[in-house]
């Protein structure tokens, strides 16, 4: 059985996030798997490694994931590029130690960007046109290790969804954007914004939506195999 019904949480993990398809699972940072204070190795298969040749600029390892000083630590990735009205789904586990403009992903400018802009809020910048979803509160706490997933739907309207462990969030406006973007560092937008935390695991489908069913399943392997 590779799968698990919607609603039954993966204690085996005979299910892997690259289940989905080697053609939707573009980059997946993964836990304890590859991970340098240089490099963490993509295990999607495709390449898209972090690296960082500068030692002063590099990460802490820690927890089998990378620990960010907020200040100068980063990494470069082979761009993974999402086309104009192409679904995308960013999945990472994070523990942040600050939430004001912190990015995740980036493309080393300021023009596209997805970052936690504050505890209620997530700004995704996208060919140039920032999104902000923003919640009624706080959602992204300081000292609080959480799954985090940001999904853009296909199509001509790019709806844009946050989920935290795995609930769907309600935001106080529906935002949307289906332009463009491409993803090209790890942990800045380019020389400020520079992530402070740790960033445990990271996944990056594009090309076509990640189902419901899915996006469930890799919410669960992810809670439970970093006991959250």
């Amino acid at each position: 059985m590779l799968g698990l019904p919607t609603g039954i949480t993966n204690t085996s993990y005979q299910w892997q996030p690259n289940f989905v398809g080697d053609s939707v699972l573009k980059m997946w940072l993964r836990n304890n798997v590859d991970v340098f204070a240089h490099r963490w190795g993509d295990s999607s298969g495709n390449d898209h490694n972090a690296n960082q040749s500068d030692g002063s600029l590099q990460a802490d390892i820690s927890g089998g994931g990378l620990e960010f000083d907020g200040s100068s630590h980063h990494y470069d990735i082979e761009p993974i590029v999402c086309s104009a009205e192409e679904g995308f789904t960013i999945t990472m586990v994070i523990d942040p130690d600050a939430v004001d403009n912190r990015t995740l992903l980036g493309i080393d400018s300021a023009s596209e960007f997805v970052d936690i802009m504050s505890s209620k809020k997530i700004r995704i910048k996208i060919d140039g046109t920032a999104r902000t979803l923003e919640y009624s509160g706080a959602q992204f706490v300081v000292g609080e290790k959480f799954v985090l997933t940001i999904v853009r739907k296909s199509g001509a309207h790019g709806e844009l969804f946050v989920y935290k462990n795995g609930v769907k969030l309600t935001p106080t406006s529906s935002q949307a954007n289906p332009g463009a973007i491409s993803f090209s560092t790890l942990g800045s937008r380019g020389t400020d914004r520079f992530f402070d935390g740790h960033i445990y695991e990271a996944l990056v489908y594009d090309r076509e939506d990640v189902t419901d069913n899915d996006l469930v399943r890799i919410h669960n392997y992810l809670i439970n195999k970093h006991n959250i």
